[in-house]
Formats: C-alpha cells, sequence, structure tokens
C-alpha cells in the first residue's frame, strides 16, 4: 500500500468512443458512455473516491440524467469544450463561443458554477496559449497541459507541478495570479525526459508497476499526480472505427484491473476537494 499521505487527484474525461471523430459523424453511432461511466461511479463509490468530470456540453446536453448522478455522486463536473474540439485548429473567437456554449449547458443541469476546463486532445500547447486568456474569464483552474513531448501534444518544458500560469508566459510561475494550472503526471527520467503515467492510453500501456512507481515517486516529493480516465478505456467491447489507429484499443482487458489498482493502492480526490484540502492545511 502506498505509504504516503498525499492525496492525489482523480479524473474523468466524460465523452464517449466516437468523439475523436468529426462533430458531424457522431450522430451515426450508439452511445455507451452511460453504462462505462456506470463501471467507473461503482469504482469510485467502493474505495470513496471523488472525482472532477471533464465534461463534453454535447454529453451533459445528451444525458442530463447521467450527469445529475455523477453529482448526487459528490463528484465534480468541469468542462472538456462541448463539441472535443482541438483548440489549435479553432480561433480564439470561436474556441470562446464553444466553451460557454459547454459551460452553459452543465450549469442548468447542475445549478453550479463550473470552475474547471481540460482541453480535448491536451490541445494547449505553445500554439494556443491564448487560450489562457478566454480561460481567465470563465474558470479558476485548467488541467490541460501535458509536460511530455509527444508527436499528438504535449510542452515538455512545462511545469510538472500545479502552479499559477503568467499572463506573459504560461510555463512560468506567477504566485500573484488566480488562474491555477493542473498538469497531467509524469515520471521524470535523467537524460531522457518527462514520461507520461497519468493514465488512458498510458494505463493501458504500461506495466501497472511503473504507473505506480512514477506516481510514488511524485508523492515522495509531496507533488500530487493528476490521473485520468475515458470511459473507453475500460470498455473491451468498444465498436471498431476505421479512422481509429491501434492505440485506441491496445489493452482495453487490463485496464479495468490496472484502474481499480490505482484506486485501492493511492487517495485520490476531485480538484475541487484537493484545494479545499489545501485550504486547511
Amino acid at each position: 500500500m502506498n505509504k504516503q499521505k498525499i492525496t492525489n487527484i482523480m479524473s474523468v474525461d466524460l465523452e464517449d468512443y466516437y468523439c475523436d471523430l468529426k462533430f458531424e459523424e457522431w450522430g451515426k453511432y450508439d452511445s455507451r458512455v452511460e453504462e462505462n461511466t456506470e463501471k467507473i461511479l461503482v469504482l469510485f463509490e467502493k474505495y470513496n473516491v471523488t472525482a472532477t468530470f471533464f465534461c463534453l456540453g454535447y454529453i451533459a446536453e445528451k444525458f442530463p440524467d447521467l450527469i445529475m448522478n455523477i453529482k448526487k455522486r459528490g463528484h465534480e463536473i468541469a468542462s472538456h469544450s462541448y463539441a472535443h474540439i482541438d483548440l489549435r485548429k479553432v480561433s480564439k473567437e470561436e474556441f470562446e463561443k464553444d466553451l460557454q456554449k459547454s459551460i452553459n449547458i452543465i450549469e442548468k443541469i447542475t445549478g453550479d458554477k463550473v470552475k474547471g476546463f481540460r482541453a480535448p486532445f491536451f490541445s494547449i500547447d505553445k500554439n494556443s496559449f491564448w487560450a489562457f486568456e478566454v480561460l481567465r474569464k470563465y474558470v479558476k483552474y485548467d488541467s490541460s497541459i501535458f509536460p511530455v513531448k509527444t508527436h499528438l501534444y504535449g510542452v515538455p518544458n512545462a511545469p510538472r507541478h500545479i502552479y499559477n500560469p503568467s499572463k506573459d508566459n504560461p510555463l512560468r510561475e506567477n504566485k500573484d495570479e488566480e488562474m491555477v494550472e493542473i498538469p497531467l503526471a509524469t515520471h521524470k527520467i535523467p537524460f531522457i525526459g518527462n514520461i507520461p503515467i497519468a493514465g488512458g492510453f498510458y494505463l493501458r500501456f504500461f506495466p501497472y508497476q511503473y504507473i505506480k512507481f512514477g506516481i510514488n515517486k511524485m508523492n515522495k516529493k509531496l507533488l500530487p499526480a493528476m490521473i485520468y480516465i475515458h470511459p473507453k478505456d475500460i470498455d473491451q467491447n468498444m465498436p471498431k472505427i476505421k479512422e481509429y489507429s491501434w492505440h485506441y484499443y491496445f489493452n482495453q482487458k487490463s485496464a479495468f484491473k490496472k484502474f481499480e489498482n490505482l484506486l485501492k493502492e493511492f487517495k485520490f480526490c476531485s480538484v475541487e476537494r484537493y484545494f479545499e484540502i489545501s485550504r486547511r492545511h
């Protein structure tokens, strides 16, 4: 068991398996988000975990009862955009319109203020840092920066700890700023760089012991690990989509057990709860 007293942060990117496709194509597919989310909620209940659900406005609009079920079980609802947009492919105006739409839908359902955001595809990077200008108007925190270098995304030189990003340079800390950035968990290896251990595909790809080792290393430095999962990550019967590459389907059979092991061995809570605990200490 993890002997550290650090509380880590758990998050769910609440979207359906087809949401990486173009928005216009979503209507062709049957939804699986409710049944897969329920499996995750049952696990959270079993291990007394609260989580932040970064929810697509589209999913909230389509399944308001699911959102209320998540809320009633003590979890936080934040925004994951409305239409799963890639911030590197839209204008500032388009992003703001999409963000407003998602927040309005979620707040209307829950009656709670949306405090957080995560960009689909972790698409806040050096070419889309303008997003912070928009986010500061609407939310208190962001969790989009992944301090890694991959062919799909990443900001390898970003801080690995929770910090207040400067308006001039979002990679520089400015403790006078109110906005908070919560980077995704990584394991730093000298001369190699940061390895992603935050969940999702990496939970399925890496051996469980390596993920555990990486989180323990962070916790020993008193850093909480921000972990995430998609409902589709644990869906062993996820329908095949021709546009999707191998990594969408890799090792889905082992994901549920690995995820449960994480919940068993580490302490997790939502972003909202984490800030409450931090303020008390």
